[in-house]
């Protein structure tokens, strides 16, 4: 499945990066020193923590610039451990919203595409999105989902969008609780 971003996700996501690099600024220099990253970018770091000002806003933005061509997962990861940074805990919750956008985005295409507009509307088929779902997260209640999905496509109810979101929260969550014991 191909992912379109609008542009007002892009927004998010860079504006979620230049935090980021504005949190890696703020480390102490012990933290920076064990900081997995490159020598290049470590070096920045150091003289962004040395700027006042404008020019201190500059060179975030120059750090966010070099750390949108590289997985962030790491320096995520590392801020969470050391400094119980939410950037991380942000970024999954924003993907699981997106997955249950596309999800009830499908339904309602599928509602809107029904043949016999006064019948009883059911999802007879699977949808893309949800496939992909369940692709990222094995223990995914499709069938939970997909029930969800068909009341919020006909009712447009936001408590069936929230029950999506809770099912995706939960199989993440769940995955994530496996992901740490098998370490």
């Amino acid at each position: 499945m191909t992912e379109n971003i609008s542009r007002t996700q892009q927004k998010r996501q860079a504006k979620g990066i230049e935090e980021l690099s504005h949190e890696l600024t703020e480390l102490p220099p012990a933290d920076l020193a064990r900081l997995p990253c490159d020598d290049f970018l470590r070096t920045e770091i150091r003289l962004a923590r040395q700027l006042k000002g404008g020019a201190k806003k500059r060179q975030i933005k120059h750090i966010a610039k070099e750390l949108r061509h590289q997985s962030v997962d790491e320096l995520l990861t590392f801020l969470a451990e050391r400094k119980g940074s939410r950037l991380q805990k942000d970024r999954d919750t924003r993907q699981l919203e997106i997955l249950r956008d596309q999800i009830i985005q499908d339904a309602i295409d599928c509602y809107n595409d029904r043949v016999d507009q006064f019948a009883y509307f059911t999802l007879e088929s699977e949808l893309p999105s949800l496939d992909h779902a369940a692709k990222l997260l094995p223990d995914l209640p499709k069938n939970e989902i997909l029930r969800a999905a068909e009341n919020f496509a006909a009712t447009r109810k936001p408590n069936y969008s929230r029950e999506i979101f809770r099912i995706l929260k939960a199989s993440a969550d769940k995955k994530k609780f496996s992901n740490d014991h098998e370490e």
